[in-house]
């Protein structure tokens, strides 16, 4: 295996002729990543796909139709998940480590799937915390918020609010993996980085979903009666208990048995003859 000086061997050395030339092969891999979940299978997942994502890179590393462009494009055809806009980041950093695999003939292959293997659940971690337990709910709660007035914003809002930053990272990503090289992530696995990046936009995305079940989940009782001379409506009684209480319990039992069933249709069933029934005593006014 390499050590750390030789994996951070001067960019010089690299495969490209010019910043022109680099520009034009990452835009490409640019494109690319988006197609990670073009070809997807049980045993690989997003394996082949990412094996054709980074042909462009190994047919320049390598030579076209080298044995060693037939071997590397097999190895990188292993098993491989990840939130695809964080990928286009390992692509870039398995573009440096082929590199260095070409130029340091004691540089151990192998090294470059344990890395990839190594970064899909930390960086997964974080781009599902950033992607869809923060943005998607940011976006869909402006959507909403805009489409219940009547505005053609809403939509056009959810895409732009979600996608602009999703393509940011996608464009950037794959330069800054290349640039860094394998040590910077090493390090950042080490000293748990990742772990605090990873929760703190876990929390940021429980906090919107929570905001989000406070604002649009409306849930409340019509239910008024006389008792002892004295007017008694039970949602006054549950507010005093805790404000938005119903809705909070209907969305936890949401969670649970979609976590548990995964069966949404179902849910939106049993939701659906609740209502009906509660609205029939008079309970709720749904």
């Amino acid at each position: 295996m390499t050590n750390k000086k030789d994996l951070m061997t001067n960019k010089k050395e690299s495969i490209f002729k010019s910043t022109k030339e680099e520009k034009k092969i990452f835009s490409k891999i640019f494109w690319r990543s988006a197609n990670l979940l073009f070809v997807p299978s049980f045993s690989k997942q997003q394996g082949v796909s990412y094996s054709w994502v980074m042909m462009p890179f190994l047919e320049k590393i390598y030579g076209k139709n080298s044995d060693e462009f037939y071997e590397r494009m097999l190895a990188h055809q292993a098993f491989f998940n990840m939130t695809a806009a964080m990928s286009p980041f390992v692509i870039g950093l398995n573009v440096s480590m082929e590199e260095e695999n070409k130029r340091n003939k004691s540089f151990d292959p192998s090294t470059i799937q344990a890395m990839k293997a190594s970064l899909m659940g930390p960086l997964s971690g974080i781009g599902d915390a950033i992607f869809w337990g923060t943005l998607r709910i940011i976006a869909t709660s402006i959507a909403i918020s805009l489409s219940l007035q009547g505005s053609f914003l809403g939509p056009i809002m959810f895409l732009l609010i979600f996608n602009i930053p999703n393509l940011i990272v996608r464009y950037f990503g794959t330069m800054l993996g290349y640039k860094l090289g394998s040590v910077y992530i090493t390090r950042a696995m080490e000293n748990g980085t990742f772990k605090v990046l990873t929760k703190s936009f876990s929390v940021m995305g429980l906090m919107m979903v929570g905001a989000m079940v406070s604002k649009y989940v409306k849930f409340a009782t019509t239910f008024k009666t006389q008792m002892a001379g004295q007017d008694f409506v039970l949602q006054d009684i549950l507010n005093s208990i805790m404000p938005g209480l119903l809705p909070l319990l209907l969305s936890l039992f949401s969670f649970w048995y979609i976590r548990k069933y995964n069966n949404p249709i179902k849910l939106m069933v049993y939701i659906f003859v609740l209502a009906t029934i509660l609205t029939v005593v008079r309970i709720t006014g749904w």
